[in-house]
This record gives structure tokens, C-alpha cells and sequence, in this order.
């Protein structure tokens, strides 16, 4: 309206809160067509359009002279800079959504449509790149597949794409100069194949792949009520990571027993202020109440180095990965550990006996790097159970195993506690001091090497001598070859993303116990490899 026009400030404040409106109605519709997890994703757009931060230093572009555009633009590509500096795929994909809130906010103010250019009918689309917004504005039953030639299966166009059933191929270097309009094209999402005028042969090749395909996800569903064990009955229990309580949904669906991983700090990302016990303690109550008799680990937050919470103050460090983070900054920041702890007994009330109408609660503590650390901590807890008045008895505790000095002090810390943790992300990372933030050295080592396999083996044999089980929470226990590899070497629970459980429960009911053992010794042999050890478990279960 003329008022807006003549107004830049207010042109400003309109185009962001219409950002924010779309993008939010763009979380509604994949709420529906896919699940709230996805929805998420557009949700975390829609903070990113109504930032205070963002919002100020555009209008101090406008207070400088510049057009609303100019200074949004200047604004948004502030932080896209201070991202690209932190370096690492995980802050590079984030560009990739600050780009797309930036671009539709800079359309408003043109007056350009933001509406996703659509196809008369089917089709596989080539394009440069994916951005959230345009996958998630996308009817599914218009696009056939996706090739982009930039991009990483981790980055939000891609989760989307996957989530609604769309192959994709990203990094793609060329695509759209190789491929013209118009041609008859035929992709594989699993092994990247891109195949331009494919020959019959070729067609009748990838339409045999997708029948079994759809025969294996067929297979995988009805495995949805067995509980996780091995081909000789010795139980694993497969429980959920869990970064939301719109996760539960998923884990729910899959037949998840249970939560090995909640990432409390993830349930209050973006927000300005720690959130209160009361309202915690809530949250928590869902998730135990999704997991009836099941166990249920809350992880206390873990932030530092690539999860920074705004309402936690922290000095710049020259290398966050090694500094004050998980509970070192715990210890220093007490009260937001015990506000936790109390919050975690709250929503136990009354549940801690696993009755049948809620989930068994326990209490993890991450980057544990010390049996000092964990006394302090575990000093903490029962400081806590006394100020609630709570019965504590059945509340289990356990560490996470994340950096080798607690691999290798594991019975000291197995004496004091109920379980061991292995968190191979971090565990990988510190072993083989590769920042898996730094893209060029994020590629260095791996779970599935024999140096880390070893260490595992150590923990879960210090945990069993000294009375603790042993589980793992990495990205490793959703790999169903080295979820293999992880029971033969004495773990016992493992806990992945949901959507990864009925391969790993499939994996498990073809094999013994002593053939997991054979896996394990193979797998650290003295002259074992990655590369082989790989190439074997591929072959041993359905591709």
C-alpha cells in the first residue's frame, strides 16, 4: 500500500513478516504430505525471516540511505560470510537457507512473484542447485527426480526430496549444460546414476531395481512390531535418536524401543531464553509417554562448538571442538545443568518404575572426558533429587563415550554409572583430531576403521566387567553391516535415526550372535581395512 511505499522501515517489517508467513505455510503443507520433522525444516526458515538480529542490521542499511533490497541483501550475506568463515558442510548447507529466506525476501520487495514455476506434467528437474522452499513448494506427483550439480545429501532440499519419495542426485557438476530440455532422462537416488536418452536395456535394469526396492520396504514394515534381536534370540535393543518431540512421530511409526538419544538441546534451538523447569518438564513427559515401558535417555544439552545456544553467554574460542562444551560447560554453567536434572525428575514423577503407561527415564552426560567431571556431575544430580523431594532410585545414569580419555578410563566411569554411550560422530573426530566441521579434513577416518572399532570393543568390555551396558549412538549403529560388526564387539543397545531401524533389525535377524563375533574379529584384525571390511558387509545383506 502507498504507506508501505513510502516507508522503507515498514516495507522492510512487511516483507519479513510475509517471509515468515509463507514459509510457514510452506511447514503446513509438508506436515501433511510427508511429517512434522520435515515441517520443521520450513519452520527454521521462518525464525531465520523473523530474527532481531537480521531485522536490525537491515534497518540500519535502511538508515544508511540503502533500499530495503540493498540492505537485506547486505544484511542476510553478513552471516552467509561469518558461515562460510566457520568453514565445514554442516554451516555450508545452513548458506543454502539463509540464501533461500534471503531471495524470498528481496522478491517481496521487487514485487516478484516467490511461486515455484511449475511443469505441465511429470518431470526430472536439472538445475544448478535446490533450494528448501522450491522442493518443499513442489507437488511430488510432478517431479519424477531432482539432479543438481551442487548440494550434499545432508542439506535440506535433500532431506526433503527423500522424504517425499523424489530420487535425487546432487553434485552433479555440468548437468545443466549436458543435458538438454526436453530429454528423456532416467536417475538412481541410491547409487547417483544419471542416464540421459537411456536405452531399453537400461530402463528394464533400474525398473527391476525399483520393484525390489518396493518388495524390500514392503518386507522392512512388517518387522515393525518384532522386537531387536539377533538370528539366535540374544536381545539389541534399537531405540531412537531423538532431536524433537516432532521426531516421535517417526520412531513411533518404525517401532522404536525406546529413546537411546534425546538432544534436549535441540528442543529449544533459536529461542532468545534457557526455557523454565516447568516447561522442560513437559516437553519430557511426551517423550516418555511415546515409549511406554521403554527406556528413555535425556541427554543433558550438549552445546558448544557447531551448537551454540544464543541464551548460553561464551567467549570466542580458537577451537570450539576442544573447549568449554557438552558438561564442561555444564560445570560452568551449574544452574542450567540443575534446571535440567529437576526438569528430567519432574516429568518422572511417577514414571520412574517404567509402568505401563510411560517410558523408563535415564539421564545421560555428554563429553565426558574425566571421572572428576562425572563425580561433579553426578554431585549435581543428587543435589537435585533432594531438592525435589524425588525418589531417584530409578532413574538410571550413564556418559556418553565421546574422546578417548573416556574410551580408555571406561571402568572407572563404568563403576560409577548404569551405561556407556559410544558417540562415534565425536568419538572419530577427537581420535583422529579431523574437525568433521572442516570440509578439508572431515573425510579423515571413519567408524568402520579398525583403530575405532577397537576402542569400542575396550569400552564395552570395561562397561560389562565393571556392571554397565554398553550402547551406541552414533551414525554408525544406523548402518546395518557395522550395526553387525558393533554386537559382535559386546554392544547391546544401539540408537540411530528412526527412519534407519528396520534395516538394522532386518540386518540382525539373519545373523548369530558368534557370526556377529566372526564379524567383529574380522573387523579388528591387525591387518584389517576399511575399504575391505566395507566391501565384505555389502555383500553379505540385501543391497
Amino acid at each position: 500500500d502507498a504507506a508501505v511505499a513510502d516507508d522503507p522501515l515498514a516495507a522492510l517489517d512487511a516483507a519479513l513478516e510475509q517471509a515468515e508467513r509463507d514459509l510457514l505455510e510452506l511447514g503446513a503443507v509438508m506436515a501433511e504430505r510427508v511429517g512434522p520433522e520435515e515441517a520443521e525444516i520450513m519452520a527454521s526458515h521462518a525464525v531465520i525471516a523473523r530474527d532481531p538480529e537480521l531485522r536490525a542490521l537491515a534497518a540500519e542499511g535502511v538508515a544508511a540511505g540503502r533500499s530495503p533490497s540493498e540492505a537485506v541483501t547486505a544484511a542476510f550475506d553478513t552471516f552467509i560470510a561469518l558461515l562460510a568463515d566457520v568453514g565445514g558442510e554442516v554451516f555450508g548447507e545452513r548458506t543454502a537457507d539463509l540464501t533461500d529466506v534471503r531471495d524470498r525476501v528481496v522478491d517481496l520487495l521487487e514485487g516478484r512473484s516467490t511461486a515455484v514455476v511449475l511443469p505441465d506434467g511429470p518431470v526430472v528437474l536439472v538445475a544448478p542447485e535446490l533450494l528448501p522452499s522450491h522442493t518443499a513448494a513442489f507437488p511430488p506427483e510432478l517431479l519424477l527426480g531432482v539432479v543438481t550439480e551442487t548440494g550434499s545429501p545432508t542439506s535440506h532440499a535433500s532431506i526433503l526430496a527423500r522424504a517425499m519419495g523424489i530420487p535425487a542426485v546432487v553434485g552433479c557438476g555440468g548437468a545443466t549444460t549436458t543435458v538438454a530440455g526436453g530429454e528423456p532422462m532416467a536417475i538412481d537416488g541410491g547409487t547417483g546414476e544419471v542416464l540421459v536418452a537411456p536405452s531399453e536395456a537400461d530402463l528394464e535394469r533400474l525398473r527391476g531395481a525399483a520393484a525390489r526396492l518396493a518388495e524390500r520396504e514392503v518386507s522392512l514394515r512388517a518387522l515393525r512390531d518384532r522386537a531387536g534381536a539377533t538370528a539366535d534370540g540374544v536381545r539389541i535393543e534399537l531405540s531412537a535418536n531423538i532431536g524433537s518431540p516432532d521426531d516421535l512421530a517417526v520412531a513411533i511409526e518404525v517401532g522404536a524401543e525406546g529413546a537411546g538419544l534425546v538432544r534436549t538441546e535441540l528442543l529449544f534451538e533459536g529461542r532468545r531464553t534457557a526455557p523454565a523447569v516447568d516447561e522442560q518438564a513437559e516437553l519430557y513427559r511426551r517423550i516418555l509417554a511415546a515409549f511406554p515401558g521403554h527406556r528413555v535417555v535425556f541427554r543433558t544439552m550438549d552445546i558448544g562448538a557447531d551448537k551454540p545456544l544464543p541464551f548460553v553467554r561464551r567467549g570466542r574460542e580458537e577451537n570450539p571442538s576442544l573447549g568449554l562444551r557438552g558438561l564442561r560447560l555444564h560445570l560452568a554453567e551449574r544452574e542450567l545443568l540443575r534446571t535440567q536434572l529437576a526438569a528430567v525428575l519432574r516429568a518422572a514423577d511417577g514414571a520412574s518404575g517404567g509402568g505401563a503407561g510411560s517410558g523408563r527415564p535415564a539421564v545421560m552426560f555428554p563429553m565426558v572426558a574425566a571421572p572428576s567431571e562425572l563425580d561433579e556431575a553426578l554431585g549435581e544430580l543428587g543435589g537435585v533429587v533432594a531438592a525435589e523431594g524425588a525418589d531417584g532410585a530409578g532413574l538410571e545414569v550413564g556418559v556418553m563415550v565421546e574422546v578417548p580419555s573416556a574410551a580408555l578410563d571406561a571402568a572407572r566411569l563404568a563403576s560409577r554409572v548404569s551405561f556407556l554411550s559410544v558417540g562415534t560422530n565425536d568419538l572419530v573426530q577427537y581420535v583422529f583430531a579431523a574437525d568433521r566441521l572442516n570440509h578439508a579434513v572431515s573425510a579423515t577416518g571413519e567408524a568402520a576403521d579398525p583403530v575405532v572399532l577397537r576402542l569400542i570393543a575396550s569400552v564395552a568390555a570395561q562397561g560389562e566387567a565393571n556392571g554397565a551396558w554398553t550402547g551406541v549412538c552414533g551414525e554408525a549403529a544406523g548402518d546395518p553391516g557395522l550395526a553387525l560388526v558393533l554386537v559382535g564387539l559386546g554392544v547391546r543397545e544401539l540408537s540411530m535415526s528412526a527412519r534407519s531401524i528396520p534395516a538394522v533389525k532386518d540386518a540382525l535377524r539373519r545373523f548369530t550372535l558368534d557370526e556377529c563375533r566372526d564379524l567383529a574379529a574380522l573387523a579388528t584384525a591387525p591387518d584389517a581395512g576399511t575399504a575391505e571390511l566395507r566391501r565384505h558387509l555389502d555383500g553379505l545383506l540385501p543391497a
